[in-house]
């Protein structure tokens, strides 16, 4: 006879006052956060229907006088008694699962996910109703498992901090910036950068800490992106973008070379100028402007 297996995680709160599950009030008692005042609900237990993504209610947080100071938010984590594992007594067998704030029918667990955190800030907290944001696991297959009632007990941990604002957007505008050459790229250089900034050149994804003030070096060709660093106090500021011109410009409309010269443009400044320079085994140099120097020397 094949044996149902029942699996189920049962659920805990750090701040409960009685059974978790119900809206209890709370307050945080680190000496670093506020009295201010919350009600956190959180379900009691979650049976699990199936592997994949398995739905809770929710995790809701308000403030019944809705005064919730509007420079803290409400943040909530989670730890689990078995490592995120699901166990069951007698048996050896182990069923793993993230805790997660989102899912659906095509959710797969993965092992190298962090669980899910939530942060309600005074705005969700002073809703009439509270706010409220999914929260569910996602479980991996268990269908070779030994049959036997699989549990995990959750802990949540909820505090009042500082919300953080983003910081000022950084006053570097295109028109006040100049760029140096050097061997193809250029240095951008504007009075307003600082090295409390960042730079990115690939659209956001990846930050570069500005490390001289004043400038930034070794810019190719394209859109530069800075902001003010995020801090302890602060977000990151929305970033500004710079356009970063060519060093060197081949002007097309010329044709194929065919002799001995050939026409180019170089950047003076503010404008492309033409030039037909002399060819052989190089350019001849003799009236290229510097941006163009800088790049053939």
């Amino acid at each position: 006879m094949k044996m149902k297996k029942l699996t189920s995680i049962a659920l805990a709160a750090a701040l409960a006052i009685g059974t978790f599950g119900f809206s209890v009030p709370a307050k945080a008692t680190e000496p670093t956060t506020t009295t201010t005042d919350y009600v956190l609900t959180i379900p009691a237990t979650l049976n699990v229907k199936d592997a994949g993504w398995n739905a809770t209610d929710g995790i809701t947080a308000n403030n019944s006088t809705h005064n919730f100071d509007t420079g803290k938010k409400l943040s909530v984590t989670a730890t689990s008694e078995h490592g995120w594992k699901l166990e069951a007594d007698g048996v050896t067998d182990t069923v793993s699962y993230n805790l997660a704030a989102s899912g659906d029918n095509s959710s797969t667990y993965s092992s190298t996910a962090d669980p899910a955190s939530w942060e309600f800030s005074a705005a969700e907290l002073n809703e009439a109703s509270g706010t409220n944001k999914a929260m569910g696991i996602i479980v991996d297959d268990y269908s070779n498992k030994a049959a036997g009632n699989y549990q995990d007990t959750v802990t949540f941990t909820a505090k009042v901090e500082i919300a953080k604002a983003a910081a000022e957007t950084p006053a570097v505008a295109q028109e006040n910036c100049t760029f140096s050459p050097t061997n193809g790229t250029s240095t951008l250089s504007n009075a307003n950068i600082t090295t409390s900034m960042e730079y990115s050149t690939d659209n956001g994804t990846t930050w570069t800490d500005v490390t001289s003030a004043g400038s930034i070096a070794s810019l190719a060709a394209g859109t530069v992106q800075i902001r003010v660093k995020e801090t302890v106090d602060n977000l990151a500021s929305e970033a500004v973008s710079i356009t970063v011109p060519e060093v060197l410009h081949i002007n097309e409309l010329v044709g194929p070379y065919t002799g001995d010269r050939l026409t180019c443009e170089y950047y003076a400044g503010e404008t492309w100028v033409a030039e037909r320079l002399s060819t052989g085994m190089g350019l001849s140099m003799t009236k290229a402007a510097p941006l163009f120097r800088s790049l053939l020397s």
